[in-house]
């Protein structure tokens, strides 16, 4: 038993990003009574500022909250303060499975696994009255050498948890980061590859104290609010969020939701379609494949014909983004396979499309069901697939630099809609990220830092459609903020350029000799596409010749 008098206790949160704002460590501070500071870096900080700054304030408990893209830098950590005097506590996704060596190397003297609000009260409780932790519910710890583990619990009323979004220190940096909002935990599928597979059950906060964090968090500033529920449009009261939203809504905020696309109400969508502005909303919804006896391998079901109905009616107004999720490796899901899948979706012309890889999580039924595929996958977090029995290593490096494709040509939205046209105009989108991908090879491409005009020749090289590049040109012309660099024969007369701008120094408040310095000038057919570049800031004109 460990004797505690006087307890500094810090929860620290090693984030992704500085934008993401970490609900785990304040839930815990939200419920507890006894003191508790919060401390955060990101994964770019050093592991050695992070174990300075520990020994700086010389806690008495460190609490860690740990997740794949982070697990790392703790291990670091832990290994670097096994000597000191310091009641570690870990928690998280990461360290809820598979976790016992932490406790038999003494990285750790206590796991809370799963839920952890109750728990870390009752541990901090017990540390500080020296008292028994047979009691503590998702503890597991070591005694004499062996590694107890105490029964596992959900917490049933969600109404007893405090929120974690009130912290007054937190009001000046809502403004600059993603505010997370739960309304719901669990998930009523069983997708074999999902740590959400393994909650009991579905289980729902108080709507009106959902209510009152939406508009506390957009009074705040926030811009970004996203809901972490796994499937938000399984909620009983998703239609009252939303409405809620779009009632209240400050013209300034974009809500982010996790959709299952082929169970929406399409009533749903056509009410959103009807009452929603434009941008409000952002659904993120994961196909991940459509080959059905793939889905039934993951235990995954999934009504293709109504998802991808769904997904049409949502893009008939435009009035929410969309953000399609695709996950490469699945069970019995070949190269050909995936290029019909990735075909398909692409084909639904989503804003976003992200293509991820298969990951053993740990605890997930498909990580335990590895050796069924010949899976070989990554030990080390973010534990992802190597290779299966229907992909080799080299399949996944080219699926990986179809990514990398995607993300340029699309995701980061370079080109904007006009690209999005050409590629859904050709038979095989999966074909041409692919022969983009062996052309960056061959060309030692976009592997480290590369410039607009870099994304913009290629893309020239790529695409030989005369109206595609003529738009391309434009894309590239207003996303310069100084005067581009022109690299493709500019057929345009010295007669036809002053013609041009002596119009425009006669309607425009520029004299001729700053449109001669300032612009640069394309056409297409009868058409002048002018650009004016001065202190950073583009204008653009467009003109019959």
């Amino acid at each position: 038993m460990l004797l505690v008098i006087f307890m500094k206790t810090i929860l620290m949160s090693i984030d992704a990003k500085y934008i993401h704002t970490n609900n785990a460590i304040r839930l815990l501070k939200a419920n507890t009574s006894y003191n508790v500071d919060l401390l955060e870096f990101t994964i770019k900080d050093d592991a050695h500022k992070i174990i300075n700054t520990i020994k700086e304030i010389q806690p008495t408990i460190l609490g860690i909250s740990t997740y794949i893209w982070n697990i790392s830098i703790v291990k670091t950590i832990l290994e670097t303060l096994k000597d000191e005097d310091i009641i570690i506590i870990l928690g998280g996704p990461e360290v809820s499975y598979e976790s016992e060596h932490l406790l038999s190397e003494n990285l750790a003297q206590f796991i809370i696994r799963n839920e952890g609000e109750q728990s870390f009260h009752l541990l901090l409780e017990a540390l500080y009255k020296n008292t028994s932790y047979e009691h503590i519910p998702n503890l597991m710890y070591k005694k004499n050498h062996t590694i107890i583990e105490n029964e596992l619990k959900e917490i049933k009323d969600l109404s007893s948890i405090k929120p974690p979004y009130y912290f007054k220190k937190d009001i000046p940096h809502i403004k600059n980061k993603i505010s997370y909002i739960e309304s719901s935990r669990g998930c009523p599928y069983k997708c074999s590859y999902c740590l959400s597979s393994l909650e009991k059950s579905v289980r729902f906060f108080d709507l009106k104290k959902v209510q009152d964090a939406v508009l506390y968090l957009m009074s705040n500033g926030s811009k970004t609010i996203k809901f972490l529920d796994r499937t938000f449009n399984a909620n009983k009261h998703s239609l009252a969020l939303l409405d809620f939203i779009i009632e209240h809504h400050n013209n300034q905020t974009v809500f982010q939701f996790e959709i299952t696309g082929d169970v929406l109400d399409p009533k749903i969508i056509h009410h959103l379609n009807t009452h929603a502005k434009e941008g409000m909303f952002r659904f993120e919804i994961g196909i991940q494949s459509t080959n059905v006896s793939t889905n039934q391998l993951v235990d995954r079901l999934q009504d293709n014909d109504k998802l991808f109905s769904n997904i049409r009616l949502i893009q008939e107004k435009n009035i929410i983004d969309l953000h399609l999720d695709l996950i490469a490796g699945l069970p019995k899901e070949d190269i050909n396979s995936f290029k019909q899948t990735f075909d398909e979706v692409f084909s639904l012309g989503a804003k976003e499309l992200q293509l991820g890889f298969l990951k053993f999580l740990k605890g997930t039924k498909i990580r335990n069901e590895a050796n069924k595929f010949q899976y070989l996958y990554d030990q080390e977090a973010p534990y992802q697939i190597i290779k299966s029995d229907v992909l080799s290593i080299e399949d996944i490096d080219l699926l990986q630099g179809i990514e990398h494709m995607l993300d340029i040509f699309h995701n980061k939205a370079y080109f904007g809609q006009h690209m999005l046209q050409y590629l859904l105009s050709l038979n095989s989108a999966f074909d041409f990220f692919k022969e983009a991908y062996f052309k960056s090879k061959e060309q030692t491409l976009f592997k480290g830092n590369y410039q607009l005009e870099d994304v913009y020749k290629f893309a020239f090289e790529m695409i030989q459609d005369e109206e595609t590049q003529y738009k391309l040109k434009q894309d590239y012309f207003l996303r310069s903020k100084v005067k581009p660099k022109i690299f493709w024969q500019n057929n345009i007369t010295s007669e036809t350029k002053r013609a041009a701008l002596e119009t425009l120094a006669k309607t425009t408040t520029h004299s001729l000799a700053d449109l001669f310095k300032h612009t640069v000038m394309i056409s297409y057919k009868d058409e002048l596409f002018i650009t004016y570049y001065e202190q950073l800031t583009a204008f653009s004109y467009q003109m019959k010749k």
